[in-house]
């Protein structure tokens, strides 16, 4: 009667820690999902709030790097640049309205036509709980002239994530930026 009883209790254990098993690693497979999903909007949060990136600049506003086809500017190396920089963390469509929106440069060229620095000093994400592939964040940014003390914004955005291209942006967007926009104007 023992051995049975020992029996028993071994696969009952077993089945258990097999139960337990399957939800750990289903945990921990969503965990890694998300993670990856906020590691790529910190990179494009980091990409657009350090700098200015003078090779980036250079690229983007040397005429020698511009060429004009069917009366259309192109600049081959901006474009080979960005999709380096970004295309990583975006799919072709969503590479493509984040740089027509925001040239995926924007606060970049604020920066250096008014000669300040900009650098990512803290960034808060949070998935939306009733759709998960929805993503909120505020990037603490600090912008400093020459001379001056540095100052701080908070940027709002959202970003979307492919149903169809997992781990890819489908659509990224700034909301409030604090008046950063405005400041680098200046």
């Amino acid at each position: 009667m023992s051995n049975i009883k020992r029996k028993m209790k071994s696969t009952i254990y077993l089945s258990f820690m097999l139960v337990m098993s399957v939800f750990l690693i289903a945990a921990c497979s969503s965990g890694n999902a998300e993670d990856a999903n906020k590691d790529a909007i910190k990179k494009v949060l980091e990409h657009e709030f350090t700098g200015p990136d003078e090779k980036f600049m250079d690229i983007m506003w040397n005429p020698k790097y511009r060429t004009v086809v069917n009366n259309k500017e192109e600049n081959k190396e901006l474009d080979k640049l960005l999709e380096e920089k970004y295309g990583p963390y975006f799919t072709d469509s969503g590479l493509h309205s984040f740089i027509s929106a925001f040239g995926g440069t924007s606060y970049q060229t604020f920066a250096y036509n008014a000669d300040y620095k900009i650098n990512l000093k803290d960034v808060t994400i949070e998935q939306n709980q009733e759709n998960p592939s929805l993503y909120t964040f505020i990037a603490k940014v600090g912008y400093k002239k020459s001379g001056e003390e540095e100052q701080t914004a908070n940027v709002e955005g959202k970003v979307s994530f492919s149903a169809k291209e997992e781990g890819k942006i489908g659509k990224f967007e700034y909301g409030n930026d604090d008046g950063l926009s405005d400041k680098l104007r200046e």
